[in-house]
């Protein structure tokens, strides 16, 4: 199935009312990740800067919840205060966090401090100590021990994963493994691989100015590494598994091919996928939420979606689908009326895209923009602004001399 915008919802948010508000309480981290785009500058903030930033966010976002991003946000020493404060706001606190420091005491602590749930980022290419060497599938057997963990507090849990040219061959396996977690993995997310590429025929420049793009822990020597898009993930998962149909995405700034975030959510239970909700139930869930709620959602924590849910099936062709499998499988084994369905979504995010003028294809109404110097600037890009001032250009150097000519 090819990505087509028209059978897709697109996602009702943008810059001023966004679901999502990113707050980095550290750019400490205990491993390294490949791919990673934040730089050892600060140090953990202080606590009445994260507080300054939270509301920055609940004032000019709207937001539903926060993303405690980093660094490693799990080694903040005051990482229950901010759980505690972002819950006092009314906003649901989530964890970003490669999960080395985590362990059962931690958990209930931060469940205590009114902590909404975790996106834990484990892929092959860190530098996880007793994990180097293991591919996707064997890593598996780490996300299991993290998935069995936090399901003992009743936590909302997603999986994301950096996805590399030699490694996306292993996200059906990995898809295959949530799905037999549908009870206690909510969520699993791939993101394409992307770095700021060293050329001899082009320079980054500010303002004009050349500058040194080696300062960025996400520049790379590699062209071709860095060429995977949504599409291309996209394909292999529903070449793997005709059920999944994408739901809701994000576009992209300057290309109006792009789709940067991408969503499908499906329906099952244990081993068995009944199927996926389709974009009009998507748009209803939006649009509700923003009604009953005031916020758009991202993270909507249900561990057990209501039966009733099937009521929307006469406006959404997709969820029909859905519906049938369910009562086709109930036909069978009637007791799987009296079963819990379980809601899962599987994502694909697409890193920023350098263009042919130089500049970038962003997200567009990016959900992981951050606070920096009084404004929002976009999270993944950060270093940029914080070494420089300002984002890069990336200007080819023979397209520069033909102009002074």
């Amino acid at each position: 199935m090819s990505l087509d915008k028209e059978k897709m919802y697109r996602l009702p948010w943008n810059n001023n009312d966004n679901p999502i508000g990113w707050v980095e309480v550290t750019d400490i981290c205990n491993i390294h990740c490949k791919g990673c785009y934040r730089s050892k500058l600060e140090g953990h903030k202080d606590i009445e800067q994260i507080k300054h930033e939270v509301l920055f966010h609940k004032k000019w976002r709207n937001i539903d919840n926060v993303s405690i991003a980093g660094g490693e946000p799990l080694i903040h020493p005051q990482i229950l205060d901010v759980v505690s404060f972002i819950r006092k706001q009314g906003i649901k606190p989530v964890i970003l966090t490669n999960a080395q420091a985590l362990d059962p005491h931690l958990l209930k602590e931060l469940r205590k401090a009114g902590l909404t749930g975790f996106t834990i980022h484990i892929d092959s290419l860190q530098s996880r100590p007793g994990w180097k060497g293991k591919n996707e599938i064997e890593m598996n057997e780490l996300r299991q021990h993290y998935a069995d963990m936090v399901h003992k507090e009743r936590l909302f849990l997603a999986f994301n994963s950096t996805v590399y040219c030699d490694t996306v061959q292993y996200v059906p396996k990995m898809i295959e493994w949530a799905r037999k977690n549908i009870d206690r993995v909510h969520s699993i997310i791939f993101i394409t691989y992307r770095g700021v590429p060293k050329t001899e025929d082009a320079d980054y420049v500010v303002d004009g100015a050349k500058v040194d793009e080696g300062e960025l822990s996400y520049t790379t020597d590699e062209i071709e590494g860095i060429n995977i898009m949504s599409h291309d993930v996209w394909k292999l998962v529903t070449d793997t598994f005709r059920e999944y149909h994408p739901a809701g995405y994000l576009g992209g700034t300057r290309s109006h091919e792009s789709v940067k975030w991408l969503t499908a959510s499906s329906l099952g239970w244990g081993k068995k996928v009944y199927g996926c909700v389709g974009p009009k139930t998507m748009e209803i869930i939006q649009a509700f939420h923003h009604f009953w709620c005031g916020t758009y959602v991202a993270y909507l924590y249900q561990p057990k979606v209501p039966k009733i849910i099937f009521l929307l099936a006469p406006f959404d062709k997709v969820l029909r689908r859905t519906f049938f499998n369910f009562l086709k499988s109930a036909a069978l084994n009637p007791l799987r009326l009296l079963l819990p369905v379980y809601p899962q979504s599987i994502g694909v995010i697409q890193a920023p895209d350098v263009m042919p003028d130089g500049t970038a294809d962003m997200c567009d109404s990016c959900p992981d923009i951050t606070y920096f110097d009084g404004k929002f600037v976009n999270s993944c890009r950060l270093d940029e602004y914080r070494k420089f001032g300002r984002f890069l250009t990336r200007q080819v150097k023979s397209e520069v001399e033909a102009e002074k000519g």
